[in-house]
């Protein structure tokens, strides 16, 4: 009966904690379909920080991070400084598991192992947890990939551990809640979790922008330390301060002991998730570096002597009210602020001075006189590696100096000299003429395809013009693809049967679609907003044979290997073949690099190559000689994992990116 009073009296938190997670198991395991896939970490506080430590190293953010990720994580310092650790006693889904582990383990009668707060054991424990904030805030900064994500044992379960995760990491992690939090009361969060460590050195504050403020004013002084210097500084300062200086007293919000009331029965000690010594105090402010505000001591004391106040005496209940407000309020005013502001994913210029051996820069070109233009609609800028490469292709465009992207919503603004280039050049150079395949005609009965133009605005990403194809799929027109030519307003291709008379209505009917309802792999659909504009249909007709029209919309790989090409001179060579009318879809196409890479490992393999047959079927053929043989070749296709060598020094085992089903047959090379 104790334990249901007191989920009752400290009804917020069980209700902001557990509904939560609630949330987050419905809407992650697709219980509640979304018009958007489910990022795991949109709200996480940790990959924020991450992501703001990122852009003060490298001006860059990193992977798919945007302003929302940074606000939590600026939201979660305002509450830890101003508050408590809010986001660890009444958010974090990690915690709540941990409740439930501490929960099952009491309900079973299994006793826990008690590690006593300030003993040698705990500080030596504690340090672990600044060692993983190290370890990941330097690989995020280092390579702005979000480093937390291979070894959270939150994302790899949301991810199904098919996330960006490093399997042995994130397993031992998994086993570190799972199995030591359920022996130890909130083992990860007291000794593993590197957000803990953060919250814990920001319960200091005065101490940490100290720090910071020394650093600075070195910099100003000529002394340049490298920036992971301050990041090891500031983890041994936080760690030191946590073990040796445990009451921090800047905090507005504290659980508050009325002495005179207390009869020292210790419920408040056992019922804390962090064992803090509450029955011990005299009274006053509980200060321990532990509190989250969690409000169990509070609801669990069966005099009232504990309260959750402001100063060191509280007489009123109302405030037990606050903590859970307050978190509300914060992830509100977090994700607002978010959705106002964006910080650009990568902001870079090149090209406007040069720097010679001896120290002297020489300027270039005259920054006061370069312009600037905002592209939008870059759907395929979407996160850093796609920003860097949009960066790369800007860099070898004359007159171009300068570029910031803004992934959140797919813009960038590029920096130019109008003397050398304007900006309807720009869109040109950087406009990749595209096609889509819509439908496949079946050549046996259809002889010609017809052609007709149409010009639209809007639609100047690679990526806009598979979206249009899809609106058109959706329609039940026969119409079989589309490709796009770069000209204002944008040319507009549309392949069909000749029996389809589409009109002008039509095409601005089906072009101007809002919304694109697309089908998702496993599954399901998502909606994704589009805003093309219609401008008209182009007069005239043309007409293209069956034949030519599926050649010229195939894209074909080869990967062929010169010194084996060599080597099998007048060998005598085969060629393994596996049609399947699939094989020119785009998951397959882009897997066709790793099946070169695994099977490249191995001799005999001369190349590999997606083609049409004469049947116009799509085929993965493999061409070998001996040593390889045919069975050998579709045992090394059908194994289960495949070894891919993605640098020098840097070859894995991955799972099978192609499946294959059915063998295929050899025949003999001819030239």
């Amino acid at each position: 009966m104790a334990k249901k009073s007191t989920i009752i009296r400290n009804w917020p938190k069980h209700l902001l904690q557990w509904g939560i997670l609630l949330a987050l198991v419905v809407f992650i395991t697709g219980l509640i379909p979304s018009k958007e896939p489910v990022d795991p970490e949109a709200l996480c506080p940790m990959g924020g920080l991450e992501a703001l430590t990122t852009y003060m190293v490298r001006g860059s953010l990193p992977c798919s991070m945007s302003s929302l990720q940074i606000m939590m994580g600026i939201a979660l310092a305002a509450a830890v400084v101003l508050f408590s650790k809010l986001f660890c006693g009444l958010i974090c889904p990690i915690g709540s598991v941990e409740d439930l582990l501490t929960r099952l383990r009491k309900a079973i009668r299994i006793k826990s192992i008690d590690v006593r707060n300030g003993s040698v054991l705990d500080k030596i424990l504690r340090i672990f947890k600044y060692g993983l904030l190290f370890l990941i805030f330097y690989m995020t900064a280092s390579t702005s990939e979000l480093f937390c994500k291979k070894l959270d044992p939150y994302y790899a379960v949301a991810t199904g551990f098919k996330g960006e995760i490093v399997l042995w990491m994130s397993i031992a992690s998994l086993v570190a809640v799972l199995v030591l939090s359920f022996i130890i009361d909130r083992f990860w969060c007291r000794y593993l979790c590197p957000l803990g460590a953060i919250s814990n050195s920001f319960k200091f504050w005065i101490w940490i922008i100290g720090l910071f403020a020394i650093y600075y004013i070195l910099g100003l002084l000529g002394v340049n330390i490298p920036w992971f210097v301050l990041l090891g500084v500031f983890c041994l300062t936080g760690y030191l301060l946590e073990i040796f200086n445990s009451r921090p007293k800047m905090q507005i919000l504290h659980i508050v002991k009325e002495q005179s009331q207390c009869n020292h029965c210790g419920a408040c000690n056992r019922r804390c998730p962090y064992h803090i010594d509450i029955n011990s105090a005299k009274g006053g402010r509980i200060n321990s570096v532990d509190c989250t505000l969690c409000g169990e001591c509070v609801a669990t004391c069966p005099t009232g002597a504990l309260k959750t106040g402001v100063g060191r005496r509280c007489k009123g209940g109302l405030l037990e009210f606050v903590p859970a407000v307050i978190s509300v309020v914060l992830i509100v005013l977090g994700i607002w602020i978010g959705s106002k502001i964006e910080l650009p994913t990568i902001d870079v210029t090149w090209g406007t001075e040069q720097t010679a051996e001896d120290g002297t820069v020489t300027k270039l070109v005259d920054v006061s006189s370069l312009e600037k233009m905002e592209i939008t609609g870059l759907r395929s800028v979407k996160c850093y590696g796609s920003s860097m490469a949009f960066k790369a292709k800007l860099q070898k465009i004359a007159g171009i100096y300068g570029v910031k992207t803004f992934v959140h919503h797919h813009r960038a603004v590029v920096t130019y000299n109008p003397a050398q280039i304007t900006p309807e050049q720009i869109q040109r150079a950087i406009y990749e003429p595209s096609k889509f395949k819509v439908n496949t005609p079946d050549h046996h009965q259809t002889d010609s395809i017809k052609i007709v133009t149409i010009r639209t605005e809007k639609m100047y990403d690679k990526m806009d013009i598979n979206y249009l194809g899809l609106q058109m799929r959706g329609t039940g027109k026969k119409i079989y693809g589309v490709e796009t030519e770069y000209e204002c307003p944008l040319i507009v291709r549309v392949y069909m049967d000749p029996s389809e008379n589409l009109d002008e209505d039509w095409f601005e009917e089906t072009v101007e679609m809002k919304k694109l309802v697309m089908p998702v792999h496993g599954g399901g659909t998502r909606e994704i907003d589009v805003d093309y504009e219609f401008v008209r249909l182009e007069d005239g007709e043309e007409f293209i044979s069956c034949e030519d029209y599926i050649r010229y919309m195939f894209n074909p790989f080869k990967a062929e290997f010169k010194s084996r090409v060599e080597e099998a001179s007048g060998k005598k060579q085969f060629v393994y073949e596996i049609p399947n009318a699939n094989y020119e879809k785009p998951i397959i196409t882009r897997n066709m690099p790793y099946l070169s890479n695994h099977l490249s490992k191995h001799d005999g393999i001369i190349g590999i190559y997606l083609q049409l047959n004469d049947d116009l079927v799509p085929s993965i053929r493999i061409r070998y000689t001996a040593p390889m043989t045919e069975e050998e070749l579709w045992k090394l296709m059908t194994m289960e994992t495949w070894t891919i060598t993605f640098k020098k020094d840097d070859v894995r085992e991955v799972d099978a990116k192609i499946g294959f089903t059915q063998p295929g047959t050899s025949y003999e090379y001819k030239d």
